[in-house]
């Protein structure tokens, strides 16, 4: 073998680990490596599902990598190393960096991406030539995608992440969502719901919004409320347990705090199957953060009942010492837990209002018992989704 030859094998074998890093993350096994001289300036993998970017090509997160390395928007004197053929995007990319040495490995022909790169680095406007070499570990490139993509076919969630246990049975997994601003969404979360074999949601008409915004390919979704939660939390238990990897979703925060979920994670726990939940948006632990009250100590207490027992759950509440209180409450019941507060706690307690987290009208009133009620009247009343925070006696 060949100085030349060894060279080309050895960068091959760095971008191949790369497409592997990829596929465990579940984006399609493609790395990159971008060399000048003898050093690695660029590192690339695709990212396109771990970002939700269709655009997070293995090639063009490698130069993009270069560029800040070197300093230099031109990448005059380097080579680029991928292990499949570039598409017609990443080709561009290629030619608009000025690399001179295109080298990869496998060929997909049904692209068409090979006739697109040879006519972008013979087209004389570019005023840039591209040398290119093909072949290079051509098998072992070919043999990393053929993976994949048949573990894909046998099992569509076998790459969900490093929790997945080969072997085992499906996987119930809990995936919070926004609680007001979509942007919120994490990556993981977007990756699973892409993954799940089937998305089980609080209402269907609040779920299919966010999964079209963030490209979730079309698959079956379930209702799941309280009117039906036994009888869902049943089929739960089965799919998963045939080895589907379902996704339970509430209409905004985490499922299962003060929303339907609990039966379904029960019955999975009982039956001894799988269950994960992912870190998310959380209105108690936002609003408790941004409040200003103590937080090392905190206790969560839903949503009061709206009649019977209203005051004797609400006064058990606020008898626990040194401990902040977090309530769910209406708008329209604001300003009667407000006066049942200074009924059972005083005037001068202090509270906090956060509402509309995370949206546009976003907003935190602090005060007094007495002072929210004064501001709450001058308003006529409040608008959003409330979280009410209750400061300890003492």
């Amino acid at each position: 073998m060949s100085d030349v030859a060894r060279r080309h094998e050895i960068y091959m074998r760095e971008a191949l680990a790369l497409a592997a890093d990829a596929a465990k993350s579940g984006d399609v096994p493609v790395g990159c490596v971008i060399v000048r001289g003898d050093d690695v300036v660029g590192r690339g993998a695709n990212q396109i599902q771990q970002l939700g970017d269709p655009t997070r090509h293995a090639e063009i997160v490698a130069i993009e990598d270069a560029v800040r390395t070197i300093g230099e928007k031109f990448l005059h004197d380097c080579t680029l190393y991928v292990t499949l053929e570039p598409c017609t995007m990443c080709a561009g990319a290629i030619v608009l960096a000025r690399i001179p040495n295109l080298v990869y490995g496998a060929s997909d022909a049904k692209t068409g991406a090979c006739r697109s790169v040879f006519e972008l680095v013979d087209d004389p406007r570019l005023n840039h030539s591209v040398i290119v070499r093909t072949g290079i570990l051509e098998q072992e490139c070919a043999a990393v995608l053929s993976t994949f993509f048949e573990q894909q076919r046998t099992h569509p969630s076998a790459h969900l992440d490093e929790q997945s246990v080969a072997g085992k049975p499906g996987m119930l997994c809990l995936v919070p969502t926004p609680i007001g601003n979509l942007e919120d969404m994490t990556l993981r979360a977007v990756k699973t719901l892409r993954q799940a074999d089937v998305i089980v949601c609080e209402d269907t008409r609040q779920t299919s919004p966010l999964l079209k915004k963030y490209d979730v390919p079309k698959k079956p979704l379930l209702s799941y409320h309280e009117h039906n939660e036994r009888e869902r939390a049943d089929e739960i238990v089965r799919r998963v347990r045939s080895g589907q990897l379902v996704a339970l979703v509430s209409d905004a925060g985490m499922p299962g705090i003060s929303d339907p979920g609990y039966r379904a994670v029960r019955a999975c726990v009982e039956e001894g199957l799988p269950v994960s939940a992912l870190p998310g948006a959380s209105a108690v632990i936002t609003a408790a953060a941004a409040s200003g009250l103590p937080t090392d100590r905190i206790l969560f207490g839903g949503f009061l009942p709206h009649k019977k027992g209203r005051t004797a759950a609400l006064e058990s509440l606020l008898n626990v010492p040194s401990t902040t209180v977090i309530l769910y409450e209406s708008p329209h019941r604001m300003a009667q837990l407000l006066s049942e507060l200074e009924e059972l706690a005083g005037p001068n307690r202090e509270v906090v209002i956060a509402r509309e987290i995370s949206k546009l009208h976003e907003e935190y009133l602090r005060g007094t018992v007495q002072h929210l009620r004064s501001v709450l009247e001058k308003r006529s009343g409040i608008k959003g989704e409330c979280v009410v925070l209750i400061a300890s006696a003492t």
